[in-house]
């Protein structure tokens, strides 16, 4: 029977042509025509984060697959789909269950290990980016080079040196604050008489009581920002992105931090500053107690199921927050009562398992992978690429303007206010993707190129990956499909004293074909197992322990 075929593209907002759509379609339809399948559905997505995973164009294609209307799905690359392994894996599972293959043009059919590898070798180049810039960002500080754009300062011309200065107009705003704030008056009144008096916020409009008080935690705000003390700090922050709406979240990360003090920039002196800290400190100890509900995220193991007691055959369970210990034990039915950190138990497996990911198949799609990902990025970094960026950061500011000199003729700012919100939201928006473009544009050719060196790396490391709380319930299911389980006894002479002994049912490995067919192949030619009747024994001697 003749394939349905669905095709998917998608290129990301402000950073490639929109031609790179029709490329994608293009090369998808060649693929499908020269196996003589029909493609019976387009989707596309324009100018669209890959993280974000509910695309329009996405989700119909979802929606076609969940009602069995495709019998796969051509993409030009694993990346088109999503840059997170947890999301790519996820749509993989959902294929899967609908019974609809994926194929990627460069790589074929897709399977478990691929997607995992190929979406491993996007997110890599995505982390090392941002390493780089951070790097970049630490580098410049040493040189007094800011990236800052904080109210109160405004750009100092020169290649050397420091490019920032005070904004004499805009530090008397915030001196104001600060002091307003430390003689007891609420940041809502403080707004309010702002408003009152026109002064315009940061980023035009109207002040709101999150410009001024921040998060505490992040050391954002007005009142919060140390480099009104003149202390300039970068890497305080990274960023994160929700799983389903690719919504942005910033959370401290300390060990990165790097600070240096520039006298140059204080605004507020001392004495102030430390009344505004002791105000905020009685607001917030007011507050304590109150709180947010943290979500709890279900508790799942990459070994969870696998684990069984060699004397009883009972299933190894959680005792305790990061142990294993046997079940039967627990109820003094069994006599093994030696449990296991998971850590460890985890890192004996996986030393054994490492093979099953160096096969040649996998390290030629990683090496795609990362081949395809960084000409995708050098073609988006072109110089093409941030002049769009720079026309449509003209045409917002040039909007902006009109109405700031329609409401000094006389309209009234009701009449204007929300399309001068969406575009200074806009603006804010493109300006942080046009520093972004220019800093990643910088870092790019710092990047490694050797495909071997970073696939070994991810490869050492496969199981803090495949532990992620995203990525454990569905790399738990698969391990399947290589270990039958793990039997675990008491042995004095065997670390943690236990031997644990690796158990795979050959037929299944045979069955499953592809890249499960590799390891026996592994297996075999490194003499590590042997065939047996029922399944697979334990490694020689020294190797299983």
């Amino acid at each position: 029977m003749t394939k349905r075929v669905a095709i998917y593209a998608r290129y990301s907002s402000g950073l490639q042509k929109q031609t790179s759509i029709d490329d994608q379609v293009a090369m998808a339809e060649r693929f499908a025509a020269e196996r003589g399948w029909v493609v019976t559905h387009r989707f596309t997505d324009y100018e669209k984060s890959g993280r974000n995973t509910r695309r329009e164009g996405l989700q119909a294609l979802c929606a076609a697959v969940n009602a069995r209307q495709v019998d796969a799905i051509v993409i030009e690359a694993v990346d088109r789909l999503t840059r997170k392994i947890a999301d790519a894996l996820n749509h993989y599972e959902l294929f899967q269950f609908q019974q609809a293959e994926l194929y990627s043009v460069a790589e074929g059919q897709q399977d478990f290990f691929k997607v995992l590898i190929n979406a491993l070798g996007a997110q890599l180049y995505a982390q090392m980016i941002g390493e780089h810039t951070r790097r970049g960002m630490v580098q410049g500080l040493t040189r007094k080079r800011l990236h800052t754009s904080a109210y109160g300062y405004r750009k100092r011309d020169g290649d050397d040196g420091l490019n920032r200065e005070i904004d004499p107009e805009e530090a008397e705003v915030v001196r104001r604050i600060f002091r307003e704030f430390a003689d007891g008056h609420s940041t809502q009144a403080i707004v309010k008489r702002l408003n009152g008096d026109g002064i315009p916020a940061p980023r035009g409009g109207t002040w709101d009581i999150s410009t001024i008080r921040g998060n505490p935690a992040r050391f954002e705000g007005i009142l919060r920002n140390r480099l009104y003390i003149g202390i300039a700090s970068v890497a305080k922050t990274s960023r994160r992105y929700h799983p389903e709406t690719g919504s942005k979240e910033v959370y401290e990360t300390p060990g990165a931090a790097t600070e240096i003090e520039i006298p140059a920039l204080r605004i507020i002196d001392q004495d102030l500053w430390v009344r505004v800290e002791a105000q905020l400190a009685t607001q917030a100890a007011r507050a304590k107690g109150k709180g947010n509900p943290v979500g709890a995220r279900r508790s799942k193991h990459l070994l969870s199921g696998l684990l069984v007691c060699g004397c009883c055959g009972a299933t190894y369970v959680k005792v305790g927050r990061i142990h294993f210990g046997c079940r039967e034990a627990r109820k003094g039915a069994c006599n093994n009562k030696t449990t296991i950190h998971r850590d460890r138990i985890e890192a004996r497996i996986f030393a054994k398992l490492r093979g099953t990911f160096l096969t040649p198949e996998l390290a030629a799609s990683f090496d795609a992978a990362l081949k395809a990902e960084y000409e995708q990025l050098a073609s988006a970094q072109g110089a093409g690429a941030a002049t769009r960026l720079e026309r449509r950061l003209k045409k917002a500011r040039t909007s902006r303007q009109r109405i700031f000199e329609a409401i000094e003729q006389g309209a009234p700012y009701s009449a204007y206010k929300a399309r001068a919100e969406d575009l200074e939201r806009e603006i804010a928006d493109l300006e942080a993707a046009l520093a972004q473009h220019l800093e990643t544009r910088a870092v790019l050719p710092q990047l490694p190129t050797d495909s071997a060196a970073l696939f070994a790396r991810a490869v050492q490391e496969i199981e803090t990956l495949l532990a992620d709380p995203e990525l454990v319930h569905q790399a738990n299911e698969h391990l399947r499909e290589l270990i039958r389980l793990v039997e675990l006894r008491p042995d004095p002479d065997a670390p943690d004293s236990l031997a644990a002994e690796i158990v795979s049912d050959l037929g299944a490995l045979l069955s499953a074909g592809g890249v499960t067919q590799s390891v026996v192949d592994i297996f075999s030619a490194k003499r590590q197992l042997s065939v047996r009747q029922g399944g697979l024994p334990p490694l020689p001697e020294g190797d299983n322990k």
